[in-house]
């Protein structure tokens, strides 16, 4: 993706909208793109991945921050025996990517920012690694796997399906909070046998699209989705709600595969009053998703029925006036308005981190239409 030199954007606020895994992804996909924002955007990632067992991505965020600040004084990881694991900590760790290089044991490198950093607004603070952390982080990790692994065990053979099922959801979660999304995935998938309700269902599937979201997974987000509508079809009470949550997640897919139009169709199609994806894509990206791909897409009549006219996603724009106001100048056939008011957001939309990859392709569609 394009680098962007001149952003406009307050980081921590912007941080602020994500949570978990989403924040991660966005901060250092923003470090990667953004030269003026890399250190502070590192410096929060640094900050938020301590509330995950991510030992792995902590120390690759570290080692961006260093290159950036400095080098550390040793180059040698600590040869230290890892702790004995269960069969499934280990069938966990076979499956996990290669282990980044780790910072020397009893770290004592103090490293000056020279620039002053938008996280913290001080100049020369030092940034120590956290070795405390990090061992204290394996530790704790592999103990809670292996309670997780035991008790496995034991619901399976004492406890009902409910039980399993939320122990299975848990080992999920802990993989997810890991780092490792193929783990995620796959006992995600194997409570579907100890649902016990329509609302487990339905569970089970949204863990699925959000892990293969977190991926760049695309086609399993579709068919997920696919599955999740196919199933709530037999129940009246789902059949209506359940496509609908799921709006974002199609949006998102068919956005990452470049079909943009049907992007645009499932972005207009979400309901504000509604909208609950708020963890991994914000109110103010829909807007921009929706609005980009249905500038680049739609005719005339359709951009004015579907989305400047659109009631049900007015709160959305309203979040992005530039964005709505660009679409009314292209329908009003005000063409060097609506290019001027594209350059003012670009640097923005080229910091979204799922938007980003195709900006380019975008506006060379709604440029060749003006």
């Amino acid at each position: 993706c394009r680098q962007v030199e001149n952003p406009v954007l307050h980081l921590p606020s912007y941080a602020d909208r994500y949570t978990d895994i989403p924040r991660l992804t966005r901060l250092k996909f923003i470090a990667q793109v953004c030269p003026k924002l890399r250190v502070p955007a590192l410096e929060l990632a640094l900050d938020h991945v301590k509330t995950t067992y991510n030992v792995t991505l902590y120390n690759e965020l570290y080692k961006k921050l260093c290159a950036e600040v400095g080098d550390w004084s040793n180059k040698q990881p600590p040869e230290t025996a890892p702790p004995e694991v269960s069969q499934q900590a280990q069938e966990a760790r076979e499956a996990q990517q290669p282990q980044e290089e780790q910072p020397p044991e009893n770290l004592q490198t103090q490293l000056a920012v020279e620039e002053p950093s938008t996280s913290s607004g001080s100049r020369g603070r030092a940034l120590p690694y956290d070795d405390f952390w990090v061992k204290d982080n394996m530790i704790e990790s592999t103990l809670m796997l292996q309670e997780l692994d035991a008790e496995l065990n034991f619901k399976k053979s004492n406890a009902g399906s409910a039980n399993v099922r939320r122990i299975l959801e848990e080992i999920g979660d802990y993989h997810e909070k890991s780092g490792n999304m193929q783990m995620a995935i796959k006992f995600y998938a194997r409570a579907r046998p100890y649902c016990t309700s329509s609302e487990n269902v339905i569970s089970m599937f949204r863990n699925l699209i959000r892990v293969s979201i977190y991926m760049a997974n695309w086609w399993s987000v579709l068919t997920y989705i696919d599955e999740a509508k196919q199933y709530a079809f037999g129940f009246e009470n789902l059949a209506h709600d359940v496509p609908q949550r799921l709006n974002c997640a199609a949006g998102l897919a068919h956005m990452g595969l470049k079909i943009y139009k049907s992007a645009a169709q499932n972005f207009l199609k979400i309901s504000y009053g509604r909208y609950d994806f708020d963890k991994i894509v914000a109110p103010e990206d829909v807007s921009f998703y929706a609005g980009l791909c249905a500038l680049a897409t739609y005719d005339r009549d359709k951009l004015q029925l579907g989305a400047i006219n659109s009631e049900a996603f007015k709160p959305f724009f309203q979040l992005a006036p530039k964005m709505w106001a660009a679409l009314a100048k292209f329908y009003e056939g005000q063409s060097d308005t609506c290019a001027k008011l594209l350059r003012e957001i670009e640097d923005q939309v080229r910091l979204d981190v799922y938007l980003a990859p195709h900006v380019d392709k975008l506006y060379e569609m709604i440029f060749n239409r003006l």
